[in-house]
């Protein structure tokens, strides 16, 4: 029986800090790429991990040895690419059984991914001794805060926090401190959660880059970002002192801010018709619809939410028919949301016909 000798590197360090393509197949390829590693960053664990997966695969009949490395955006992006080149080495080597080898918690993450396609015999973790000393200990917590994946995701959050705080004191604001802590927090785990750094980081550039260029898109959100800031803040400063329910309010709310809401919706579908036709000088005859179906929405929306509002109220089936569903506003709302939609549609539709699909 054929036994593989897995060694796994999840951020690729081996990429990264050495050069080393993967997957790494062999011995000789193998002794080769720790020795490098261990020459550009000799406190690298990754380094002492695949020793000790040579030192494994030496004392075993019949055995090969392999390292699988992923990518610095640990996740999806790197599992992935684990994946595609376990199945690579799978191919190649085509054993029996795996001996997995990994330098801590973060690599075992991929074992349901090796464990669905190979059979694994044996587990282990190689853990690099350190000294106990004082000295030896504030050495370790240095160089660990010099690494870039935990200052992303400790250190970046520990700063926050503690300026924040900061912040808090010279105000003298205690509570406001503490509670922007916890919205900081809470995002920054919710970030984490989904996944979504990378979109944010692009979104980020794409704002820097559109200020350096000039992109409307970039304004217009601006300007549409303290349009709904400016509705609900007036919004809020209005229902103040009103004795409304908790769903009361939110439909009060919700019905006062609509139209500014779709305001600021087509103030940013202006600023992307506007770049788009100066920077490649077409037409997008696609947001033609964009107009009508807001219109439309907020006409039969806010109907909807009159209606809502009379029903919370506690006021007769009877009542609100007659004097609200029957009324001339309502009906007009209802049926100038659908003439609109209606307008919309044939309209796109006509333009479709006359240019094809973007």
């Amino acid at each position: 029986m054929k036994t593989l000798v897995l060694c796994i590197d999840r951020d690729n360090d081996f990429g990264e800090k050495a050069g080393i393509a993967s997957p790494i197949i062999g011995r000789k390829a193998n002794l080769e790429a720790a020795q490098k590693l261990a020459l550009k960053d000799p406190e690298d664990t990754d380094s002492n991990c695949l020793f000790s997966a040579i030192s494994t695969c030496e004392s075993i009949e019949n055995a090969e040895i392999a390292t699988i490395c992923g990518d610095k955006r640990v996740g999806v992006v790197s599992d992935s690419i684990l994946a595609k080149q376990l199945d690579e080495v799978l191919e190649k080597i085509k054993p029996d059984k795996v001996i997995l080898v990994t330098d801590g918690a973060e690599d075992e993450y991929i074992i349901p991914i090796i464990s669905s396609r190979v059979k694994i015999d044996s587990l282990k973790r190689v853990v690099v001794k350190q000294s106990q000393t004082i000295e030896g200990t504030y050495y370790l917590i240095t160089k660990l805060m010099k690494e870039e994946k935990l200052q992303k995701k400790i250190m970046l959050p520990i700063a926050i926090i503690l300026l924040i705080w900061g912040f808090a004191i010279i105000f003298g604001s205690f509570s406001l401190g503490l509670s922007s802590i916890f919205i900081v927090l809470g995002a920054y785990l919710l970030v984490r959660v989904l996944h979504i750094e990378e979109p944010i980081v692009r979104a980020f550039k794409e704002f820097v880059l559109g200020l350096k260029i000039g992109r409307m898109t970039v304004f217009s959100t601006i300007l549409s970002f303290f349009i709904i800031i400016l509705a609900f803040v007036s919004e809020v400063e209005l229902l103040k002192n009103a004795n409304l329910k908790t769903l009361e309010y939110v439909i009060k709310f919700l019905n006062d801010t609509i139209w500014w809401i779709i305001i600021a919706i087509l103030n940013i579908a202006l600023g992307r018709f506007i770049d788009v036709y100066f920077k490649e000088r077409r037409v997008l005859w696609s947001y033609s619809i964009v107009p009508f179906s807001l219109v439309a929405f907020g006409l039969i929306f806010s109907a909807s939410l009159t209606i809502l509002l009379e029903i919370i109220r506690e006021k007769s089936i009877h009542s609100i028919f007659s004097e609200y569903v029957l009324s001339v506003p309502f009906l007009a709302k209802i049926t100038g949301g659908i003439l609109v939609a209606f307008i919309g549609s044939v309209l796109y539709h006509i333009l479709e016909d006359i240019y094809g699909k973007e």
